[in-house]
C-alpha cells in the first residue's frame, strides 16, 4: 500500500507541474506585453524619447539653414558694375558716377551712370545685355591695349574707355562698316579709294579712315596720340595716372563733350579698368 501511495503521488506532481509552469510563462509574457503598452503610450504621448545611436562613420546631414530674404540681399546689375576677379584689386576700385540725360543712348550708359536705369525705367533685361557688351568688349581688348601701353606708354584702361565710348562697346555703325573704334577722322586730300568713308548724317568734311581689321584701329589710335603735338603733354604724365590722362585727352580737345573726362573715368572705375595698367612698361 505504501507503494501505491506513493506511486499515486508521483503521478499527482507530475500532473500538475505542467500546468504551474504555463501559468507563471503566461504572467510573464502578460507583464511584458504590459510594459510595452506603458512605453508604447509614453513615446505616443512625447512624455519619453527613444535615440537610437547607430555609430554611423558619415554623420547624418542637416538642411541648410535658411537663407535670408532676397530682396534684403539683391543689389540692382546696375549699381554694381565690376565684377571682382582674381586679378582685381579690390582695397583700390570706385565708384564714380556721371548724371546722364534721359536721352542718352549706347551700351556704356549704364556703367557711367549706375543709377540712369532704375531713373528711367530701363528694363533689366536691357541692362544686362549692355553691361554684357561692354565686359566682352573689354575681355577682347584687354590685351590688345596692354600692347600698346607697352610700346606707346598709354595707359591700357584709357584705350579700353575711349574704345567703349567711341565704338558704344563695338556695336556703332561706324565700327561694322569701317572697324574704325576711335571715331579717328581722315583729312587727307590724297587718300586712295576706299581708305575713308563718309556717312551721309554728319558734314561733307567728316571723313572716318576706314581699317581692315580692329587691330589696326588699336595701333592707329596709339600712333595719333603719339605722333600729334597735341597730346604731346600727355606723354608727360604718370601712365598709371588715368584721371589725369582723362582730363588731359578732353583739354587737348580729343572730344567736344564737356563730360568726355568724367565719362572716361567713370567706365574705367566701374568697370576695373585700371588693372590692366600693371602691365610691364617699355
Amino acid at each position: 500500500m505504501k507503494y501505491a501511495h506513493s506511486s499515486t503521488m508521483s503521478g499527482s506532481a507530475r500532473s500538475t507541474h505542467p500546468s504551474a509552469a504555463k501559468a507563471n510563462q503566461d504572467d510573464t509574457l502578460l507583464w511584458k506585453c504590459l510594459v510595452l503598452l506603458a512605453l508604447l503610450y509614453l513615446v505616443w504621448t512625447d512624455r519619453i524619447s527613444i535615440n537610437l545611436n547607430y555609430d554611423s562613420a558619415e554623420p547624418v546631414a542637416r538642411p541648410a539653414p535658411a537663407a535670408p530674404a532676397a530682396a534684403a540681399a539683391v543689389l540692382s546689375e546696375a549699381a554694381v558694375v565690376a565684377t571682382p576677379t582674381a586679378s582685381t584689386r579690390p582695397a583700390e576700385v570706385r565708384r564714380t558716377a556721371v548724371t546722364l540725360p534721359a536721352h542718352a543712348s549706347g551700351h556704356t550708359r549704364f556703367a557711367m551712370d549706375p543709377a540712369f536705369a532704375q531713373r528711367n525705367g530701363i528694363p533689366a533685361a536691357e541692362v544686362k545685355r549692355s553691361l554684357d557688351m561692354c565686359r566682352e568688349y573689354v575681355e577682347r581688348f584687354a590685351p590688345v591695349a596692354e600692347a600698346e601701353l607697352q610700346r606707346f606708354g598709354i595707359p591700357a584702361s584709357i584705350t579700353l574707355a575711349q574704345g567703349l565710348l567711341e565704338s558704344n562697346a563695338g556695336d556703332s555703325p561706324l565700327v561694322r562698316k569701317t572697324n574704325n573704334h576711335f571715331d579717328i577722322k581722315c583729312f587727307s586730300k590724297t587718300c586712295k579709294r576706299g581708305h575713308c568713308v563718309n556717312f551721309t548724317d554728319d558734314s561733307h568734311k567728316d571723313f572716318f579712315v576706314r581699317y581692315d581689321n580692329a587691330w589696326s584701329s588699336f595701333r592707329a589710335h596709339s600712333q595719333f596720340l603719339k605722333n600729334s603735338k597735341r597730346y604731346a603733354g600727355l606723354f608727360r604724365l604718370d601712365p598709371t595716372d588715368y584721371r589725369a590722362w582723362a582730363k588731359g585727352l578732353q583739354e587737348a580737345g580729343y572730344a567736344t563733350d564737356p563730360l568726355y573726362a568724367q565719362k572716361l573715368i567713370a567706365l574705367i572705375e566701374n568697370l576695373g579698368l585700371d588693372k590692366y595698367d600693371d602691365a610691364s612698361m617699355p
